[in-house]
């Protein structure tokens, strides 16, 4: 009865921990090679979703779970299409009360997407291949 119970406690452990604090997800594509190819694994560190600096790793939140390269940072100045922008300090959307409402343009390989501070799951570390 002991073994199970603490068997139980561990399980639950185990969920929390992978819910709350860490997990690890599988790249689904290349499109961040040479770093991260197809099936390679990485650590993502829910606990961690500021401080990232030009070139971390980041796992985001949209349509789908997306894993990301940081390319510029709230206050960087961007271009596109011959215009200039300011990266705001500020979320900005309307359904958002954050008060860490920073938003990060992530390079995805074949394309960039501006990620607000709400929909970061976590800090991503590669980990090592690990072929499934």
């Amino acid at each position: 009865m002991k073994f199970l119970l603490m068997l139980a406690i561990a399980a639950l452990v185990m969920l929390a921990i992978r819910t709350y604090a860490f997990t690890i997800y599988t790249v689904s594509d290349a499109a961040l090679s040479p770093d991260l190819d197809i099936n390679n694994r990485v650590l993502v560190n829910k606990l961690s979703r500021k401080n990232f600096v030009k070139g971390s790793l980041m796992v985001f939140r949209s349509d789908a779970d997306y894993i990301g390269r940081v390319t510029s940072l709230p206050g960087d100045t961007i271009e596109i299409g011959g215009e200039r922008y300011v990266l705001p300090n500020t979320c900005g959307c309307r359904d958002c009360k954050c008060v860490e409402g920073n938003c990060y343009i992530v390079d995805m390989g074949k394309r960039k997407s501006v990620v607000r501070y709400h929909d970061i799951i976590g800090k991503a570390y590669r980990i090592f291949p690990i072929p499934f």
